[in-house]
């Protein structure tokens, strides 16, 4: 029923009379299953930054994309949703619509490395950026990147870079 719930967007109230069981049960069924594949999912799919080889995520931009010292790639997306009350225009965007946003960084392959998610859609990608753990992480060093690299086919060193 939690497969049937995430898969459709079926109604707790429709799902309630297909399984015969209270909408109130089932949204707590619903949490707990969500709950469980958290704990179970984001290790595997959202690996901890200081366990990943950045050395060997520059190398596969700058075999696929042809782009030497890359290491990531962020940028952030308006998900739509519909006006929260009592929130005034927090999640009002630029573009006209309510949205929260999606901050992701993903490697050469698309894979995703990091996420923020939530962050209102009044804020700019910049301001979520530095107010995200991410982006701490980031400025203040901790997120585990490599120092710098040598530039392929020269003797110049460069720091490492995250694309947008």
């Amino acid at each position: 029923m939690s497969r049937k719930y995430l898969a459709t967007g079926e109604s707790l109230r429709s799902l309630s009379f297909a399984f015969r069981i209270s909408h109130n049960y089932l949204s707590t069924i619903i949490k707990s299953t969500l709950a469980e594949l958290r704990i179970k999912l984001v290790p595997i799919f959202l690996p901890d930054s200081k366990n990943i080889d950045f050395t060997q995520k520059s190398a596969e931009f700058s075999y696929k994309w042809n782009f030497s010292n890359c290491i990531l790639t962020i940028d952030g997306k308006h998900v739509l949703i519909r006006s929260p009350s009592n929130f005034g225009s927090l999640f009002h965007n630029y573009k006209d619509f309510y949205s929260i946003v999606l901050m992701a960084m993903v490697d050469a392959n698309y894979k995703f490395i990091v996420v923020d998610i939530g962050s209102f859609g009044k804020e700019g990608d910049s301001g979520i950026f530095l107010n995200s753990n991410m982006g701490q992480k980031i400025l203040n060093g901790t997120f585990g990147f490599p120092e710098q690299c040598q530039l392929p086919g020269s003797d110049k060193v460069a720091p490492y870079v995250i694309s947008q």
